[in-house]
Formats: C-alpha cells, sequence, structure tokens
C-alpha cells in the first residue's frame, strides 16, 4: 500500500498501512481505541472519526505500542495465540530410581579452613555485585534484552518501509521495481538473522 506521506488515513486505512509496513496485526477497532487513549498523540489528527497522519503513523506505532500488548489487554486471545506457537516435542525419558547418595568419609571432607575462606570469599563477591548494581554500573540482563529487542524491531521495520519511502520520493518507480527492492531488504534481513544465530 502506497499512501503520501501527508495524506489524512481513515482508521481502516491506517490499520491496512500498519498491517503492510510492519507485519503486525492491527484492525480498525485496535487503530482507533489507540489513538482514542491518546497512545498515538503525534499521528492523530482527530478521534472522531479517526484521522491520522501518514507519515508519522508507522514511526510512533512501531515506538509505543507493544506487539504482545494485545495479548495482555485481552486475555481471551492470550490462549489462541499460545496454541499457534510451536510447541516443543516432549520425549518420554525413562523413569531412573532415586539415587542413594552416602555421606563421605571423614578423609574426603575440605578442611574447615579452606571451606570458610571459600564461603567468605563467594560472599565477598556476591556484595560487590549487589553494590554496583545499587551504583547503577550492573543492568539487569532483561532489561537489556527487552531495550534490544525494541531496538532490533525498529530497525526492522524502518528498513522495511524503506521500499514505500523509496516509491514515494521516485514516483517513476514500477510496481515490479517496489516489489524488487522490498525483496532485496528482506534477504538483506533475512541474512542478517541467520549471521546473528551463528
Amino acid at each position: 500500500m502506497t499512501v503520501a506521506t501527508s495524506e489524512l488515513l481513515s482508521a481502516s486505512k491506517g490499520a491496512e498501512l500498519i498491517r503492510s509496513i510492519t507485519a503486525r496485526s492491527c484492525t480498525r477497532q485496535n487503530l482507533e481505541k489507540l489513538c482514542k487513549q491518546g497512545k498515538l498523540p503525534r499521528s492523530t489528527v482527530s478521534t472522531s472519526p479517526v484521522r491520522v497522519r501518514a507519515d508519522l503513523l508507522i514511526e510512533e506505532y512501531v515506538s509505543n505500542i507493544d506487539p504482545r500488548q494485545s495479548v495482555r489487554e485481552r486475555p481471551g486471545i492470550a490462549q489462541a495465540v499460545l496454541d499457534a506457537e510451536p510447541k516443543a516435542k516432549v520425549t518420554q525419558q525413562p523413569v531412573q530410581p532415586p539415587r542413594v547418595v552416602k555421606p563421605p568419609a571423614d578423609e574426603e571432607l575440605p578442611d574447615y579452613t579452606e571451606s570458610k575462606k571459600k564461603t567468605e570469599y563467594e560472599k565477598g563477591l556476591i556484595l560487590e555485585l549487589e553494590r554496583k548494581q545499587k551504583e547503577g554500573s550492573l543492568l539487569d540482563r532483561e532489561d537489556v534484552e527487552r531495550a534490544w529487542a525494541n531496538t532490533i524491531t525498529r530497525v526492522k521495520s524502518r528498513i522495511l518501509a524503506t521500499a514505500s519511502a523509496a516509491k514515494q520520493r521516485i514516483p517513476h518507480l514500477d510496481p515490479e521495481e517496489v516489489e524488487i527492492l522490498k525483496d532485496m531488504l528482506r534477504e538483506a534481513l533475512f541474512e542478517l538473522a541467520a549471521e546473528g544465530e551463528r
């Protein structure tokens, strides 16, 4: 779908633009709800009827809206989403009897002094990590992964939107040429993803 960058779109056309560029599921009702809740303030021109600016919609949608939002806000579809994900194969492991652990003989026990030193050393490491975390020099792994995933999603969406932007800036491009450009961008993204999995 190609639109002029300054064009005002209805909720239906805006949702269609979001689906075509970001490959995320978006309906007219979703977009109207987001606009009325004020989650797309820069691209929303009016809320009754909903009119959005085409040139700001995609960027604002990708940066403000979590792709898992619809699952969280509407728990009724959460099970359907989970059912759609591929399930890992469950292989039946043979049941093994519990092992009986014999207490170590006195000669196998570590020296008390050595054990105490090791324990104190480990406690010191834990305290140092806690101190660094409170100072702000350590970050939670989940926060870093979430920020990185958001960055990758924004970059991917921006790259995939390049073909539509090229059509708008170079009006003499044929639809076939735009499709070739889209295919080349997708191939580049697939290659980058394959390199990242190594």
